[in-house]
């Protein structure tokens, strides 16, 4: 009974360690590419990816994104952005009034950028199987 409960404390610890991973990524995320200005397009969104798989290095090399989803959150499992498997992250971005975050639009004043990364977390089923954890981040563009 007590490595069962050993066993739980460690992997709620292991969830939140990448929950908090999950969050700090969709925040850098959100304020990359919320770094256009009147006189620059902004970084993109395939630089992003690039920043998200780095802060993601130490959970996985699995990350899927990014996909752009034409609405606000929330955003819709299988309908906006595909369910992560255990081991993927998976990342949703909405660009507010932009067509697109890689700037070729110009943007509104101060528009909305909303990142939401998922995470496919595998337990050893003591907390009931796959889990998906989830970090989202908003910010507004820098002008």
């Amino acid at each position: 009974m007590l490595a069962i409960l050993i066993a739980g404390v460690l992997e709620m610890g292991r969830g939140y360690s990448f929950a908090v991973a999950t969050s700090d990524a969709a925040r850098d995320a959100a304020r990359y590419v919320a770094g256009k200005t009147s006189s620059t397009n902004g970084p993109g969104l395939a630089a992003m990816c690039s920043l998200v798989t780095s802060d993601l290095a130490a959970m996985t090399s699995n990350v899927s994104c990014p996909t752009q989803v034409n609405h606000a959150p929330p955003f819709v499992v299988g309908t906006d952005y595909t369910k992560p498997v255990a081991g993927q992250a998976v990342v949703a971005v909405y660009c507010g009034s932009s067509a697109n975050c890689a700037g070729s639009i110009t943007t509104l004043y101060q528009s909305e950028v909303d990142v939401y990364v998922y995470y496919g977390f595998s337990d050893l089923n003591i907390l009931g199987g796959g889990i998906t954890i989830q970090g989202s981040s908003r910010a507004t563009t820098a002008w």
